[in-house]
């Protein structure tokens, strides 16, 4: 049973029975993996103005999610000013497919413009010139609300979602299905491994709960979804089972395994793994089995903050929310 932790910088939370709420108004988390800090490659002066990825050691790394691009962002302000070498875009960069209040389909055309929208903020060209970023997407970047697998728009969205985030025209990332990326920083004995999982382009149709929503509500259920059992459905499908695999079988003293929607808290009937909860038992079981120590889960998705934690063998595994 996942439970969260009763206190994060100083503050005493509400302890429930099974997950905690922590109301934030940040869109990044700093975490600190206490080594030396890198020196950069140097700033790119071309892929519209994106900050290189760090060479060597990294000691701080900031990482969030959804951030709707027709409000002001000043809190890149906030990120730029904690100085992270490395900042995670956890998915939902924009909102494609919704303002908020209604949604709509998308096509090649609108999406592409909303990224551009992106990119044209002040706020955010200051962080992308200043912060190098690693990028995954979620259900409104991707294209179509709680989406995946069958949205006929995939292909396009990979395409501006890679260009956007200034992916090498050569990168294995253009040729294989889905989005996912891992990256090792750092020497021997100073590993840090970033495993970026893509939630979106694999991923079956949710089932859904036909519970009216006052009555899910009244029992906690904020979400619309139910546990599918199908194990022929699947979250990450199996090449990119295949290659997380093999991800985590190389060595690392820190591995950070990020996801757009949450993993270990799956009570809430949202956009979350518990969705499918073969493949969450898989995944969990595949970092006990890998022995990965000193593992973190990331997320975003659910506009709050939370961190939880689950008991599998011998080990505490964490997951840490920013959204």
């Amino acid at each position: 049973m996942p439970k969260c932790l009763s206190r994060i910088r100083g503050k005493k939370l509400n302890n429930h029975s099974t997950y905690c709420y922590l109301a934030i108004i940040v869109l990044a988390a700093i975490l600190t993996v206490g080594f030396p800090v890198p020196t950069f490659s140097g700033g790119s002066a071309q892929e519209k103005n994106l900050r290189s990825l760090p060479q060597g050691q990294i000691s701080r790394i900031a990482f969030g999610s959804c951030a709707k691009q027709w409000h002001y962002q000043l809190i890149w302000n906030t990120v730029i000013a904690a100085q992270p070498d490395l900042f995670l875009f956890l998915g939902d960069a924009i909102y494609a497919d919704t303002d908020g209040k209604t949604a709509w389909s998308v096509t090649e055309k609108t999406l592409q413009g909303e990224w551009n929208r992106l990119a044209d903020k002040p706020e955010f060209k200051k962080a992308r010139a200043a912060i190098p970023m690693m990028a995954i997407w979620d259900n409104h970047d991707y294209g179509t609300h709680n989406g995946g697998v069958e949205f006929p728009l995939k292909e396009a969205s990979k395409r501006i979602f890679l260009d956007f985030f200034g992916e090498p025209a050569d990168s294995e990332r253009r040729s294989t299905p889905g989005i996912y990326d891992a990256k090792i920083f750092g020497p021997s004995g100073q590993r840090v491994q970033i495993v970026m999982l893509d939630t979106r382009y694999f991923k079956d149709r949710y089932k859904k709960n036909p519970t009216p929503k006052a009555e899910r509500l009244k029992a906690g259920k904020v979400g619309g979804y139910l546990p599918d059992s199908d194990p022929k459905k699947t979250l990450l499908g199996d090449r990119q089972w295949r290659w997380l695999e093999q991800q985590l079988k190389k060595p690392s003293e820190v591995r950070l395994i990020a996801s757009s929607i949450q993993i270990i808290s799956n009570q809430k009937g949202m956009d979350e793994w518990g969705n499918f909860p073969h493949e969450r038992d898989r995944l969990l079981d595949l970092i006990d089995r890998c022995k990965s120590d000193n593992v973190i889960l990331l997320s975003g998705n659910v506009h709050f903050g939370e961190i939880s934690s689950i008991q599998k063998s011998s080990r505490e595994i964490y997951e840490v929310t920013s959204s």
